[in-house]
């Protein structure tokens, strides 16, 4: 097994566009070596929602700028800088932007391979594919 170290400054991350003006910065990937998580911080503008979805992994979500209500099933909780939701695979769950500036959110995912289902229409696509953007 080959060994990984990757010094990732922010303002090098590959940047995503995701649609509705998020976007995802990459952090740990397959693409960097990555075998067992899959990493980013996520913007979302104000206002904006990254609508409801689940994933075929856990989930890990922590606010690191900005107030964001995350719904996770039929709950809501308002999470402020580095408060963190766990959430296992197969849990829908919303994350909104309820603040005035842009919020950034670090998610990582217990694998390299994480697809995500939108409730809204049941498609599931793969993190980061061509088919993963949010609609207004």
């Amino acid at each position: 097994m080959d060994k990984q170290a990757h010094f990732l400054p922010f303002a090098t991350l590959q940047q995503v566009p995701r649609g509705n003006g998020i976007v995802n910065y990459l952090i740990a990937t397959r693409k960097v070596g990555a075998r067992a998580t899959h990493t980013g911080i996520s913007k979302l503008p104000a206002g904006i929602s990254a609508p409801r979805h689940s994933h075929n992994s856990e989930e890990q979500v922590t606010v690191l700028e900005g107030t964001v209500k995350i719904k996770l099933d039929d709950r809501e909780e308002i999470c402020q800088r580095f408060d963190s939701t766990f959430i296992s695979a197969g849990v829908e769950h919303e994350l909104v932007n309820v603040g005035t500036d842009d919020a950034y959110v670090l998610v990582v995912y217990g694998s390299p391979d994480v697809d995500r289902t939108f409730a809204a229409t049941g498609e599931t696509v793969g993190i980061g594919s061509e088919g993963d953007r949010f609609q207004g």
